[in-house]
This record gives structure tokens, C-alpha cells and sequence, in this order.
């Protein structure tokens, strides 16, 4: 019934109330002459509006087209509605679909070091001040949650040097969830015990806010929302009292 409504443009509440109540009425009225209809006749009545329902046409368009695991997904819902039921396929459809959404997030989020120049590109251009020496500055590019938690460790351990400072550019972070917030804290207390000041930068004002609220925020000296050329100027070595 809805797909056969939405097929002829009635996509408002109105049409769903009013396409609803004809269903009724026509049950109330014309159910003692069901037992009347042969079964062959109601299933090839079922098999006719399931093929139309199926769009075979544009499933076959969005299997030649569609990305490999988009398939997979699609292909394991339509047999486990055939073979099991529909409540199991689509919680098992929606299951796949968001682990498959997480893992191209993952996919699509970089953590890498910023040499001089795109450094100096991401200044303003009235900063004519050398960038200080010992400083190593990181960007992440993209949301920061719990499946690119793991790149952003690798590539900080790769690091062969060892600066005075590490600047974590959060400009092109546009949100972050626990997971990450908890890596940026391990980040700085594990750094503080190296000697290691540790600055982040350019955050908005979503991930702003859940730093602070995590108390991340208090662990830097210069404001998470402050601009890179702050992150920079202020940047210097932490005394780590010994013993």
C-alpha cells in the first residue's frame, strides 16, 4: 500500500490518512467476498505488485554502478528477506550499512605532518616571523572519532625526531567524539613526560566545546579555537621536574 501510494505521488501525511482509510473501508466492505478469491489469483496479484515494487530495472543499474560493498549489503538484505524475514533483514541491512559508513570514515580522515611551506600557507600573510625551530606541526583532516583513532597514533609514532613542541592543527576537524578526545589527552600527558609541549589550534566551536567539557582544553596553554600563528609563537619546551 505505501509503496503503491508513493509510486502514484502521495507523499504527504494527508495522502498516507486518506490512502489508509480507503484500505479500510474497502476491507470492511468487500471482506466477505475475499474467501470467494482463488489463492493463484491473490498470489499472481502479490507476485505482480512485488515485481513492480522490486525496480529491477534500477537495481541492476545501481549493481553494475554501485561501489562493491554497497552491493554486498544490498545483495545480503534482499536474500535474507527471501529466506528469513523482513525485520531480520533490515536490522541486519542497517548493521552492515553503518559499519560500512564508519569504515569509509575512517578511510577518509588523514593525519600527517605539515612541512615550511603549507606551514606558512595556512599563516596570514601579515606574519613575516620564521617559524620557530623544534616545533613539528600535525593537522587531522576530517572527523575525529573512534575508527581514526588508530591512524592518528601510527602517524605519530612514525615521527623520527624528537621537537620541543608539537602543534595539533584542529581546523579541518569538523566534529569528535570521546574516543578521540581521549586520544588528544594521552597525546599531551604522554608528550608532558618526554619534555614535550604540546599546543592545539584552530579547533571550532562544536569540538571546542566538547574539549572543554573534557577538560582537554585546560591541559594546553593556548586556547584549542586560537589560530596557528598563536599555537606557534607561544609554543615552548616543558620543564619536567625530575625525580
Amino acid at each position: 500500500r505505501t509503496a503503491t501510494n508513493v509510486r502514484h505521488g502521495g507523499n504527504s501525511p494527508i495522502a498516507g490518512i486518506a490512502s489508509s482509510a480507503t484500505l479500510l473501508l474497502t476491507i470492511l466492505v468487500l471482506a466477505p467476498l475475499a474467501k470467494n478469491v482463488p489463492l493463484t489469483t491473490l498470489a499472481a496479484v502479490l507476485f505482480v505488485v512485488a515485481w513492480n515494487m522490486s525496480e529491477a530495472r534500477r537495481v541492476v543499474r545501481t549493481v553494475k554502478a554501485a561501489p562493491k560493498a554497497d552491493v554486498a549489503i544490498m545483495l545480503i538484505t534482499l536474500g535474507l528477506t527471501v529466506f528469513t524475514d523482513l525485520i531480520v533483514a533490515v536490522n541486519v541491512g542497517v548493521i552492515l550499512a553503518m559499519l560500512n559508513f564508519m569504515r569509509r570514515m575512517s578511510s577518509s580522515v588523514e593525519t600527517r605532518a605539515l612541512d615550511a611551506e603549507e606551514v606558512a600557507g595556512r599563516l596570514p600573510q601579515s606574519n613575516s616571523q620564521p617559524i620557530p625551530e623544534g616545533i613539528l606541526v600535525y593537522t587531522i583532516e576530517g572527523p575525529f572519532f573512534f575508527g581514526a583513532v588508530q591512524q592518528f597514533e601510527a602517524a605519530l609514532e612514525h615521527t623520527h625526531t624528537e621537537p620541543s613542541s608539537l602543534v595539533i592543527s584542529l581546523e579541518r576537524v569538523p566534529f569528535i567524539d570521546l574516543t578521540g578526545i581521549l586520544a588528544l589527552r594521552d597525546v599531551i600527558e604522554a608528550s608532558r613526560k618526554r619534555g614535550v609541549d604540546v599546543r592545539l589550534c584552530c579547533a571550532n566551536e562544536l569540538v571546542t566545546g566538547k574539549l572543554e567539557r573534557a577538560g582537554v582544553a585546560g591541559l594546553v596553554a593556548v586556547p584549542v579555537s586560537a589560530p596557528m600563528a598563536e599555537a606557534l609563537g607561544l609554543a615552548c619546551p616543558v620543564s619536567v621536574p625530575s625525580g
